[in-house]
């Protein structure tokens, strides 16, 4: 005030003479920083307190403050389609930062500290936050970067190696068919650690089976079939049976304490008899033209089991039957008077309703033998890795043979009542 037309300046920072004669001083201040200035008028007279100085500014210089922010993942290395949440912890950031997501390079998200998709492999994750502080450098910031390791997950699949359809009272059964190998089943009637599914355990009802399996990534997968329980139809041992798989009829006979069929077994697909049944989930048999009605059905040992070697089992027969083990067999010939002399009665021509057709075999898919000459039949006892028993019958002797045939000779097959 009153400095005249041509006052000069002086300004002081902590007493010491900087700047130009001018009324504005900039400069860069440092923290305790005492600025003032010392005006001289360019009135020659009447002025008093020439030159005078101004009030002293003391300068509070804030630090300025790093701006950061750092990415975390939820998990990382993930398995395939797995949604992965990424989270943004920020320092200075201020009270109301802004956040930019980048996924290779590509903007993606929303302004949100969390960002969540599932990612692909060898995706680049990084974000820029901006900071609302004043007193801040190094803004905007980038974060760190996660590279992502994704994990493949297995292509599991389940096909119906077992019956889909059971009844209530059946023999339980193993369960096969899920791939790739190594996994396990669950579900309702299911042992986790043996893969038997039990019918009664299970109850009435469609039951859902799973398979899991789990792969060297620790990357899980599962496929679920369907196992339909029904209550075992009525049935009074010497009626037709009628199994429920495929609605084939089998005429039944009582034969002691036993229930028997009265007809060879005849379930499954036919394929040409030079081709080895296969353990491929599917029920596989052998036909070949014959007067005999219905035609007869042949089994190579394994396939008869379905590849189990477990005596007394289901196996291809309908639930609630089994393929007859030694013992069985033994008490169906105690009835009339041990092997030496049931193959009598046991014939078609016989008394005892068993009426075993002299249908023939066939060896290692290479040729039929003994066609109306002789039958055999199988156990589900085995005899050794490679063989199983077996017992033949022909129309020129009164015994049953004991034979320890090789698996890869086709059979016929009778059912006995669980």
């Amino acid at each position: 005030m009153n400095g005249g037309t041509n006052p000069t300046f002086q300004w002081k920072v902590n007493g010491t003479d900087t700047g130009t004669n001018t009324p504005v001083f900039t400069y860069i201040p440092e923290n305790g920083d005492r600025v003032y200035c010392v005006l001289t008028s360019s009135y020659s007279t009447c002025t008093t307190n020439n030159p005078a100085t101004s009030d002293t500014i003391v300068m509070i210089v804030n630090p300025n403050l790093p701006v950061s922010v750092t990415v975390v993942a939820s998990q990382n290395p993930v398995c395939a389609g797995t949604s992965v949440t990424f989270t943004a912890t920020p320092v200075n950031g201020g009270t109301s930062p802004t956040y930019q997501w980048k996924v290779n390079g590509n903007n993606t998200g929303t302004n949100s500290p969390a960002y969540s998709y599932s990612p692909q492999l060898n995706d680049s994750v990084w974000c820029v936050i901006t900071s609302n502080l004043s007193c801040v450098s190094g803004n905007p910031a980038t974060s760190n970067k996660l590279v992502m390791v994704v994990s493949p997950i297995p292509e599991v699949t389940l096909s119906a190696c077992f019956d889909t359809v059971t009844t209530v009272n059946a023999k339980p059964f193993r369960l096969k068919g899920g791939i790739p190998l190594g996994g396990s089943y669950s579900g309702p009637g299911v042992d986790p650690i043996t893969g038997y599914f039990n019918p009664a355990m299970a109850g009435l009802g469609a039951k859902s089976i799973t398979y899991s399996y789990t792969n060297l990534y620790n990357c899980s997968n599962n496929s679920i079939r369907s196992i339909t329980v029904v209550n075992a139809p009525s049935f009074t041992c010497g009626d037709s049976m009628t199994d429920i798989r495929d609605n084939q009829v089998y005429p039944t006979v009582q034969i002691g304490s036993q229930c028997w069929m009265a007809a060879n077994l005849s379930y499954g697909l036919e394929i040409p008899d030079t081709i080895p049944q296969r353990d491929n989930c599917i029920p596989e048999k052998y036909s070949r033209p014959s007067s005999f009605v219905p035609r007869p059905s042949f089994y190579q040992w394994d396939e008869l089991m379905r590849y189990e070697d477990t005596e007394g089992i289901q196996g291809l027969c309908p639930p609630g039957w089994h393929v007859p083990s030694e013992p069985d067999w033994n008490q169906l010939f105690a009835v009339y008077q041990g092997n030496a002399f049931a193959g009598r009665p046991l014939l078609y021509s016989g008394f005892s309703g068993f009426n075993a057709v002299l249908s023939g075999v066939e060896h290692f898919n290479r040729s039929w033998n003994f066609i109306d000459f002789a039958t055999m039949f199988w156990s589900s006892t085995a005899h050794g890795p490679w063989k199983a028993w077996s017992h033949g019958l022909n129309d020129y002797n009164y015994s049953v043979s004991y034979y320890p045939s090789y698996r890869a000779n086709a059979f016929s097959v009778r059912c006995v009542r669980d």
